[in-house]
């Protein structure tokens, strides 16, 4: 058989361009609008390495890194973006970019924007987004009712479109408007390049093969060009698809490949392809072999006979050669047990050839027991198919995959088909004596051959993990995780496999720099639950929360009546801030501060000084602390103060006075009345 691989074939610039600046910035907190190419392969890698796929800008945290695809957006996402304040990694294709550039400055100028393409593909999507979505979109059909022609037309073509069909649309223009029309030819020159050679390869080959997406429109145009040129075109997604063809070894193959079709697909096809023909070739030589000699000696052949007769030294077999054969008593049956008895003459057997030739007794010898193994095997592979989970051992590795055996039936592993979507595989010679857990796929009974894949079963255990994990994690459940990698806005923690984002805001009730402060990469620590959000597969840890409170610690530490040291922090016009406990203040209000009055608080303490304080009250709901500085101090004694003694006349007497005196005119110490005793009050009568 005859392989040819187009030379073109696999990414062109844009998609290798597109796929190295999304696998560069692939994280946790990464997101792309829409997929970054039509390939399911690249696409399960990239949300592997964390990048995941939205529909809209509004489905991007604030703060984020937005990738924009191979096939570009409109004007408004750009806007859109930089308004949520999300990082640009711009993976529009140049050409791409090309026609946002002809169609905004054509659009701005007064000119009807028309693009021939589909409608629906995300390439002409965007370059709508940049005519504000009064485009023209004329697709296969050539129908250009709707454009005005006298709004100076300017014509731009999707990149991946068919050259031949843009060719017959553009016939279709009338005649009296071709000089008014602005044609532009915007397909990619790979494109034009990929066609051409996909076609002349078609036409000189018995079996063609295109490899790609059904949803890559570049790859479909391809297979439809293919198609033309060659019936036996087929469209190959995985080598899965490859069980089903049918190719003879004298044929002439050719493959070529999408734009957006990975490298590693295109290996992992032509790998099976020769293998897969080689293998042909060899049964059939086998089987021609085998007419020719009409009985085959050689050791591992399987052959039936009859029962000649039985005895102690085993079975004596007739396989209708010149020699008979001999079923030695340990080789008779899988549980190690023989009864002669049991083999009457005539009776038909059935054995595998051990050795071409016994010494001491002339006889091929022969294994019913290893047939009996294969017999068990083949009822074994009755079991598995509905999809039931088996245990494969790795007998050997070959092109494109990995082989082992159950009874007769030959199983193939292809190598895409080993882990999990994303994942390719280099060493296949690592699996080599390794058990896998499989399921088969497809089941040749005519050929005894079963293609197994390990990747569902994968696949399968992590969405029943998904499904535990999704039903277990909720809000306000603590969990165990392990610290995998932390940046300066959190920690990834690694709970049952799954990443989680432990924000720095909820690692400390204080304020710390930087996560390693608090969190050290690969330790497991307890974290409870805080947001879920199953649709964007978000889960928020906090661990702060799971730690005593300093304000809490602080209580426990210095309960009320005791004293503390401490520190001013600041100082303020009803009082001061003291700094008992890391980050931990109370205040002590200007009249807590001295025994005397205190018209100052600054005149008794300044920031920065150490003074013992006396815990008064805690208001827990508020997180306040009540201090006092005076307590801690002892009250002064007042000064004595010295009395004067009172100057009094030599007649005066001295003044008795009691609880019951009253003011009289008598009194001596009343100068008014000393004044009015000698007047008669009854002279003017």
């Amino acid at each position: 058989m005859k392989i040819e691989l187009a030379a073109g074939a696999g990414f062109c610039f844009g998609v290798t361009n597109a796929v190295e600046k999304a696998e560069k910035v692939a994280a946790a907190d990464t997101y792309s609008l829409g997929e970054i190419i039509h390939n399911e392969i690249i696409v399960n890698r990239l949300e592997s390495k964390g990048l995941k796929v939205v529909d809209s800008v509004d489905d991007v945290p604030v703060g984020a890194t937005l990738v924009i695809r191979s096939h570009g957006t409109g004007r408004e996402t750009y806007r859109a973006a930089e308004e949520k304040g999300l990082k640009i990694v711009d993976a529009t294709c140049p050409y791409v970019k090309h026609i946002h550039e002809i169609v905004s400055e054509r659009y701005s100028g007064g000119s009807q924007i028309v693009i021939i393409g589909k409608a629906e593909h995300p390439e002409v999507m965007g370059i709508k987004g940049w005519c504000d979505q009064n485009a023209v979109v004329i697709d296969e059909n050539g129908d250009f009712s709707e454009v005005d022609w006298n709004k100076n037309p300017c014509i731009v073509v999707q990149t991946t479109f068919s050259v031949q069909k843009y060719r017959q649309i553009l016939k279709k223009i009338p005649k009296q408007y071709l000089k008014t029309v602005e044609i532009f030819d915007t397909i990619c020159y790979t494109t034009i390049k990929r066609q051409t050679e996909a076609e002349k390869l078609a036409a000189r080959s018995d079996v063609m093969l295109v490899l790609g997406s059904r949803t890559s429109s570049n790859t479909m145009r391809l297979y439809e060009v293919c198609k033309t040129a060659c019936s036996d075109t087929y469209l190959i997604e995985s080598v899965a698809d490859l069980n089903f063809l049918k190719v003879k070894p004298d044929s002439s193959v050719g493959i070529t490949a999408g734009a957006s079709t990975p490298k590693e697909l295109i290996m992992e096809v032509k790998e099976y392809m020769e293998n897969n023909i080689d293998e042909i070739q060899s049964q059939e030589f086998k089987d021609a072999i085998d007419k020719e000699s009409h009985v085959s000696y050689s050791v591992g052949k399987r052959v039936k006979g009859t029962v000649i007769s039985a005895d102690p030294e085993g079975v004596h077999v007739n396989i209708g050669g010149k020699k008979d054969g001999l079923v030695r008593a340990e080789d008779v049956n899988i549980d190690g047990t023989y009864d002669p008895a049991a083999f009457e003459p005539g009776a038909e057997i059935e054995a595998i050839v051990v050795s071409s030739k016994d010494d001491n007794s002339g006889c091929i010898l022969l294994s019913k027991k290893k047939v009996d193994v294969i017999k068990e095997g083949d009822k074994f592979v009755d079991g598995i198919r509905n999809g039931e989970v088996f245990e494969l051992k790795v007998n050997r590795d070959t092109k494109g995959g990995l082989l082992g055996k159950i009874g007769t039936y030959t199983i193939f592993v292809p190598s895409s088909l080993i882990r999990e979507k994303g994942s390719y595989v280099r060493n296949l010679a690592d699996y080599v004596g390794k058990t896998l857990r499989v399921v088969a796929l497809e089941i040749d009974d005519d050929k005894h051959k079963i293609v197994a894949s390990q990747q569902a079963v994968l696949m399968a255990e992590r969405k029943e993990r998904e499904e535990i994990f999704w039903t277990h994690v909720q809000p306000n459940v603590v969990v165990s995780g392990v610290v995998k990698r932390v940046t300066d806005f959190g920690a990834f923690v690694s709970v049952d496999g799954f990443d989680c984002l432990a924000h720095i805001a909820d690692l400390s009730w204080t304020h710390i720099k930087k996560v390693e402060d608090v969190l050290e990469i690969g330790k497991t620590y307890d974290f409870l639950v805080l947001k879920v959000d199953r649709e964007k597969n978000r889960v928020s840890l906090g661990y702060k929360q799971l730690q005593k409170h300093p304000f809490v610690a602080c209580m426990e530490a210095h309960p009320i009546g005791s004293v503390a040291h401490g520190k001013v922090t600041s100082v303020v016009p009803f009082g001061a801030f003291v700094e008992i406990e890391p980050g931990i203040e109370g205040l002590v209000h200007v009249s807590e501060a001295a025994h005397t009055f205190v018209k100052n608080i600054a005149d008794v303490v300044k920031v920065g000084d150490e003074v013992d304080v006396m815990i008064m009250n805690y208001d827990e709901a508020n997180r306040k602390i009540t201090l006092s500085i005076k307590a801690c101090t002892p009250e002064e004694a007042p000064a004595p103060v010295e009395k004067k003694e009172e100057k009094r006349s030599k007649s005066s007497k001295p003044r008795v006075e009691t609880e019951s005196s009253e003011w009289s005119e008598e009194m001596s110490n009343n100068p008014f009345a000393d004044l009015l005793k000698d007047i008669d009050v009854n002279e003017n009568k």
